[in-house]
């Protein structure tokens, strides 16, 4: 069953969000990290043209970089190592399996010049009521 976080988003002011974030890195690369449902509500319904996006990254692109994700180039998780950028930004519903990912496998390591940042996050109660629908 498909997700709408669009409700979600729009409580958390994801717009304002996304704009902090471009006012922030302006004029920077950024990767987002995450092609599921919940960055696919956030490409649809939000405005990211002033974020300067090259690429979204995730696993299911490992293998599969044809085409492109709403507009974005696609790279897998691996092919981050050897592209040059500022900031992955993280667009997933659930952040800390992404951070695990990052820390024990993808990062583990290697010495990285970009900064690693969650676009929405995922507090207590929204975590609590996540468990509580499962």
């Amino acid at each position: 069953m498909r997700t709408d976080f669009k409700e979600y988003l729009e409580k958390k002011k994801a717009q304002k969000a996304i704009d902090k974030v471009a006012k922030k890195y302006k004029d920077k690369k950024v990767v987002l990290y995450g092609a599921g449902f919940f960055a696919s509500d956030l490409l649809r319904n939000y405005d990211l043209s002033k974020l300067n996006i090259i690429a979204v990254a995730d696993m299911k692109f490992q293998d599969d970089t044809e085409g492109d994700y709403y507009g974005y180039k696609k790279v897998g998780p691996y092919d981050l190592l050897e592209m040059d950028f500022d900031l992955l930004l993280i667009t997933t519903w659930d952040d800390e399996p992404v951070k695990d990912f990052f820390a024990d496998d993808l990062f583990e390591g290697e010495e990285v010049n970009f900064k690693v940042q969650t676009l929405i996050r995922m507090n207590l109660w929204d975590y609590i009521k996540q468990i509580i629908a499962s």
